[in-house]
């Protein structure tokens, strides 16, 4: 048992192991874990304009390791880019039709490692390991004061909320 005061290095642990499931789960459709979450995040923007500086926004990335998934996922023919329309400078992304197709096993790959995951936990104690993400996420973004449910992340946008039906 870790003692509390390095209770942070379970984190990283979580991430690998989880990545490791998702990379096993996802390796016959030739993508990553980091690619599929951007694909994720492309989809849920598909009404709106998407730049490479939004995804380095949302996930917290710097802009060489998101040039090269972007560059990645439009070699494998999963993205397109465009010049802006916002600003002639950037390049506007664009998922493909074989992104969309795969789509489906994407989500059966996420499905199946999050259900690995979280194997056993009720639905109360799932709100609870919600909120507490949340409310690391914005003690380590250097928020102030947050509620008991974490509800000050400012990070949160479409990608991040709980998908409906």
């Amino acid at each position: 048992m870790v003692s509390r005061d390095m209770m942070g290095v379970y984190i990283p642990m979580l991430h690998n192991q989880f990545k490791e499931q998702m990379n096993r789960l996802v390796g016959k459709i030739d993508l990553t874990t980091s690619q599929i979450h951007v694909l994720f995040y492309l989809k849920s923007r598909a009404e709106e304009e998407v730049i490479q500086k939004d995804i380095e926004e949302t996930f917290n990335l710097t802009n060489p390791t998101v040039t090269g998934i972007i560059k990645r996922l439009e070699a494998k023919g999963f993205v397109t880019r465009t010049v802006s329309s916002k600003d002639a400078r950037s390049k506007s992304i664009h998922l493909t039709e074989k992104s969309i197709a795969a789509s489906v096993e994407m989500k059966r790959a996420l499905h199946e490692a999050n259900k690995k995951l979280f194997e056993g936990f009720t639905d109360e104690e799932m709100d609870v390991l919600e909120g507490c993400f949340k409310r690391m996420l914005h003690n380590l973004e250097g928020g102030g004061c947050v509620n008991p449910h974490g509800h000050a992340h400012k990070k949160e946008n479409n990608y991040f909320r709980k998908e409906k039906g």
